[in-house]
């Protein structure tokens, strides 16, 4: 029943080419891409069906990429309950799976959310509300809470968390509704869907394996920003990011660092245009001292407080990240 790259299964009609359907004048899509995590999927669901729609004509697409799970068995049985469609990607990556699905999304704003979500109330009135006050823009963010177990350390759920976006995707200027100069992420920004079929993700960035080079929204946002368009945040679009104790553990934050050096890199290489020489001197100079200088920061901070010394560790490994990714760059123009 799964459907190939290109291809939208509806239960509710045949199957059909992306090119050929009929582009129906929506209010919102919503895009999310899951991957085997059929139980944080239903909370997600769960969430959207309880969500006010006050007569906005909305759609729900999931990709579904690679699921080894019950995710096929849920998302069939919300059919029913949601404007829901999806298909299966099954070449790995985010990015890519949200790619195949673009060219078919019928709303005039897209969102992009995530299966590991719980939706407020009111999140599509905000949104749908939100967008209609800035008819001339078209990059948006929500505010993004953190959900942590009951179970989490105190220092780790503290407000002063370093790293607290990179590692738990929480987004929440202190600022009001309005332009916001910054670079969203997370799983609650939008794109006018017309901008979002123009400028689609990098498939070299996003989630696709344990380490990948973070920051897909990043890049696509501020390719966006650097052809004149600006970010408007709507802090009353809001959602809360499901944290799983697994993934709270100090091996997984320091891989999350890990990952995110590695977009971090790639940005810069390509944000700045360094030619080979440059990744080169980069490489045998720059990132060794910087890594030699965190490692031993590291060292010296072991009496510190829990938040303190994970900041070094943090920073050492996302340097770590910059010089496999760098290494990987040099490499493919080899």
């Amino acid at each position: 029943m799964g459907a190939q790259a290109g291809i939208i299964e509806n239960t509710r009609s045949e199957l059909k080419p992306v090119e050929d359907l009929v582009l129906e004048d929506i209010d919102i899509s919503v895009l999310i891409a899951t991957r085997s995590r059929a139980a944080s999927l239903r909370n997600t669901l769960e969430s959207m069906c309880a969500a006010r729609q006050d007569g906005i004509a909305w759609e729900l697409v999931i990709v579904d990429n690679g699921s080894e799970d019950a995710t096929l068995d849920l998302l069939r049985e919300y059919e029913t309950r949601l404007p829901l469609r999806w298909s299966q990607v099954l070449a790995p990556g985010q990015n890519r799976a949200r790619n195949t699905m673009i060219p078919s999304l019928r709303g005039r704003i897209t969102v992009l959310s995530d299966d590991d979500v719980v939706v407020q109330p009111d999140w599509l009135q905000e949104w749908y509300q939100g967008t209609q006050r800035w008819p001339d823009d078209s990059i948006f963010a929500g505010h993004i809470a953190a959900g942590f177990p009951s179970s989490t350390e105190a220092w780790i759920t503290h407000p002063d968390f370093p790293f607290r976006g990179q590692c738990f995707a929480a987004f929440a200027p202190r600022t009001g509704e309005g332009e916001y100069a910054g670079t969203p992420f997370g799983p609650n920004f939008a794109v006018r869907t017309s901008v979002l079929k123009r400028d689609r993700f990098r498939e070299d960035l996003g989630p696709s394996a344990s380490s990948y080079a973070m920051g897909g929204e990043t890049e696509l946002v501020s390719r966006l920003k650097m052809r004149g368009l600006r970010v408007i945040y709507l802090p009353r679009a809001r959602l809360q990011h499901v944290l799983l104790p697994e993934n709270l553990t100090m091996e997984k934050l320091l891989r999350r660092g890990y990952n995110a050096g590695r977009g971090d890199e790639y940005r810069r290489a390509m944000r700045k245009r360094l030619t080979p020489a440059q990744m080169r001197v980069r490489l045998r100079w720059n990132l060794p001292l910087k890594i030699g200088f965190y490692a031993l920061r590291s060292r010296l901070m072991q009496w510190r407080s829990p938040a303190v010394r994970f900041g070094y560790d943090y920073k050492l490994h996302s340097a770590l990240g910059r010089r496999e990714q760098l290494t990987m760059m040099l490499a493919a123009r080899d």
